[in-house]
């Protein structure tokens, strides 16, 4: 078996022991914290041959684990590929059941990346949750189960809260960047929030605090004017700048509220933190209707609170793209949660 690697890090296994041509392939293609292993056009002794073969190779060289959907294997990403070898990243401990418990979801924020990711050693007694596996590992940027291969703004905050406890510090991270959160109460990141809470839930494990970081998709673009929609022939995929003219504070008011109904509904007693996001990726410019909805539902909720008001961290080489937190961003943001939370965690 030889095998290709491309610069897009798709990897392309070829059998070379079967017909020869396009029929042959089988790609193994990276999406969000697995690899999609997926045969292609093979007749049914074939795919059982292959599945026998790369099952038997992968637990070989460290892989305990499959998840397989029909024709495809789903591999988790946290075996990284490099150099043309799958090596481990990541050590699997206890989920300890007496820990407290963080977790993090919202869009890219709220997820791996922050650069440059931390590289400093971690405190004993901190670990992170992979909702994905149901399994723990020890705490090491990037985080298991979010979006992105950078840092993330939770690790400063986690580090505060173990060196101030000698409990074990739990953190879980299922965020996905470029999400609206009509996307979280609606749509397939719906489906992800249940899998995720019952995940934790079945694994025994109780989250402390849920802290929700969203908004920069669902605010107006920089000059749009709903009045030009009269002159748009057709819209493309994705919306132009101009034209993103963001949601009501009524829409996101009532979508967040399913974002935190469903938490409630797995960890009643959970506290859900709401940061104040409108600006990020908008060149500095917030809007209201987000802002106030973000409040509302902070104010309107038995165990809901306001974070962190992520909007006046820009600036003064806080964020080193207009949108995302370099390691000085993500330290403030991580401050400001530490001190909207360290109260709740005695």
């Amino acid at each position: 078996m030889q095998s290709k690697f491309s610069g897009s890090q798709k990897i392309y296994f070829y059998t070379g022991w079967f017909d020869e041509g396009a029929n042959n392939l089988i790609a193994l293609t990276p999406v969000c914290n697995w690899y999609i292993l997926e045969f292609r056009k093979y007749k049914t002794v074939k795919k059982i041959a292959f599945l026998v073969l790369i099952l038997a190779g992968t637990f070989a060289i460290g892989y305990k684990s499959h998840n397989i959907v029909r024709n495809k294997i789903y591999l988790p990403l946290r075996r990284g590929i490099g150099r043309g070898m799958i090596y481990t990243k990541y050590t699997q401990v206890l989920c300890p059941k007496d820990g407290i418990m963080l977790v993090t979801f919202g869009q890219s924020n709220s997820s791996n990346f922050v650069r440059p990711l931390l590289t400093d050693l971690m405190p004993d007694n901190l670990i992170q949750y992979d909702w994905r596996l149901g399994k723990c590992y020890e705490y090491k940027e990037p985080l298991l189960g979010a979006h992105g291969k950078e840092g993330n703004v939770v690790t400063y905050t986690a580090i505060k809260i173990a060196n101030n406890t000698s409990r074990p510090v739990i953190v879980a991270s299922f965020g996905v960047a470029n999400t609206s959160v009509l996307d979280w109460a609606y749509t397939h990141l719906s489906y992800q929030q249940d899998i995720a809470l019952s995940g934790m839930r079945e694994s025994g494990l109780s989250p402390k605090v849920f802290l929700w970081h969203q908004g920069e998709s669902d605010v107006r673009g920089k000059g749009a004017n709903p009045d030009d929609l009269k002159n748009v022939m057709s819209f493309g995929s994705p919306i132009p700048q101009d034209y993103k003219l963001g949601l009501s504070k009524e829409s996101y008011a009532d979508a967040l509220q399913k974002v935190v109904n469903k938490t409630k509904e797995y960890f009643p007693e959970s506290h859900f933190g709401i940061a104040l996001v409108s600006a990020g990726c908008s060149g500095g410019n917030r809007w209201d209707p987000v802002r106030e909805a973000q409040r509302e539902i902070a104010e309107n909720n038995e165990g809901a609170f306001v974070s962190a008001d992520s909007d006046k961290i820009y600036g003064n080489g806080m964020r080193y793209d207009n949108c995302h937190f370099s390691s000085q961003g993500a330290q403030e943001l991580g401050n400001q949660y530490y001190s909207s939370i360290s109260t709740l965690l005695k």
